[in-house]
């Protein structure tokens, strides 16, 4: 028989726990083995887990500690799974791999700045940390374990953050402000407690790293990738890329080149008939490149259920590997070299400036980026009714890095106000 124990927050906790009970006896058929929770770690120190709250028999034999020591220190546990989703639950889980226990976290920023520690500790103690629910709800670690087992991704471009997902589909549907919709999230309990992770990119960003090391069995840091997010696209953002024939969309993006790894977190323009602008509301999805099966989509809608399912998922992989033979855990890859996807590889950008109203500083832009047959497209909308002249250039392609210092050039002219915008266009 497996034990595991819980490390938990009460309103995580009862979520968890409904969905183990509904789904007990396939959850042990799929296993091969009896499950039993056995103790309780309540992370929260505001209030006890409050078992009256659930309606259901696993209650029973389930004991609650109050210091996690006490789980560590009990031999019967085999498996110590971490609800708690907070960032500094480091010590605890490195605690756990030192103590012979496998451990189920669905905690991506924790997972991403200490990949290389927990890997080193799997090797060391013969355990290992799950994290399919890292990804929810996207099923990515079981599509890439089974799915492309044989095969190599080249390339991987997905919309992982469904609450910014859900935040620029309103936006542009109703016309209304990010500090608007970013209520209408937190209402509906899409966003985190810290919105910096949604909005700043950085949720999407510990999940890129994970999936990078996962696909190439490599070592990420989080520092190496020049992440932006939405703040700062407004309505008109989105209006103006409408007129051109785009939508815009938070990417993560992979591309391996010979043994070079590029790597991007970005607002992108994404032509409207393209898999990925289709893709509205509170859904995530991805678009694999891979050797063998060209392109491959997937798209999936997010719920907390989609959560426990892959929380469960791993919960049923360790039990099965529990007393398997050594494994080998070492980091083996032909990867030379990581890189920022946008700042170092040449892509078509757009770019809105907010001018003084002057014809004349139009054409000193048009003739900084001409001089360098860098601008397809400029437009400005002559038709707003503030003082402001708002200016949409279409680049070249170009990489981000010379990107900046020609529009270092551009805002040391005068009337020109403010670079509001640099978003990359997504190849076709």
């Amino acid at each position: 028989m497996a034990k595991a124990a819980l490390m938990a927050k009460q309103e995580s906790f009862n979520s968890f726990m409904r969905f183990f009970a509904k789904n007990k006896n396939k959850i042990e058929k799929l296993a091969g083995e009896k499950i039993e929770l056995e103790f309780i770690y309540n992370y929260s120190s505001e209030k006890d887990i409050n078992f009256e709250k659930l309606d259901l028999n696993t209650m029973n034999s389930i004991k609650v500690v109050n210091k996690f020591k006490d789980l560590l220190s009990n031999s019967k546990i085999d498996i110590i799974i971490d609800l708690s989703q907070n960032e500094d639950v480091k010590d605890y889980i490195i605690q756990s791999l030192k103590n012979k226990k496998n451990v189920i976290t669905s905690n991506k920023k924790m997972l991403a700045e200490n990949f290389s520690k927990f890997k080193r500790l799997e090797e060391k103690h013969q355990v290992k940390i799950y994290y399919s629910a890292a990804f929810s709800p996207l099923p990515l670690k079981t599509l890439t374990d089974n799915f492309f087992a044989l095969d190599e991704i080249t390339e991987m471009n997905a919309i992982l953050n469904a609450t910014t997902n859900f935040i620029l589909t309103e936006m542009e549907k109703n016309t209304i402000s990010m500090k608007e919709t970013l209520e209408q999230a937190k209402e509906s309990s899409y966003i985190e407690e810290n919105p910096e992770l949604d909005l700043g990119g950085l949720d999407s960003l510990y999940e890129i790293v994970l999936l990078a090391n996962l696909f190439y069995n490599v070592n990420v840091d989080p520092e190496l990738v020049k992440v932006k997010g939405i703040k700062g696209i407004t309505s008109y953002d989105l209006i103006y890329a409408a007129e051109l024939g785009y939508k815009i969309k938070l990417l993560t993006s992979i591309k391996k080149e010979n043994e070079n790894l590029y790597i991007g977190v970005r607002p992108n323009l994404i032509r409207k008939n393209n898999f990925l602008a289709s893709v509205n509301e509170n859904s995530n999805a991805v678009e694999f490149v891979s050797s063998y099966n060209s392109k491959t989509n997937f798209k999936a809608k997010n719920t907390d259920l989609a959560l426990e399912n892959l929380l469960i998922l791993d919960l049923i992989n360790a039990v099965k590997n529990n007393n398997k033979n050594k494994i080998n855990f070492d980091l083996e890859t032909e990867i030379e070299n990581i890189f920022d996807l946008y700042h170092n590889q040449k892509r078509v950008f757009y770019i809105r400036l907010q001018l003084e109203k002057d014809e004349k500083i139009i054409e000193e832009i048009k003739n900084i980026f001409s001089e360098k047959n860098l601008a397809d497209l400029i437009l400005h909308d002559n038709l707003t009714e503030t003082p402001l002249l708002p200016v949409i250039i279409i680049t070249k392609k170009i990489t981000e890095k010379d990107l900046e210092i020609i529009l270092q050039e551009v805002e040391k002219l005068k009337g020109v106000l403010t670079v509001n915008n640099i978003i990359p266009v997504k190849a076709e």
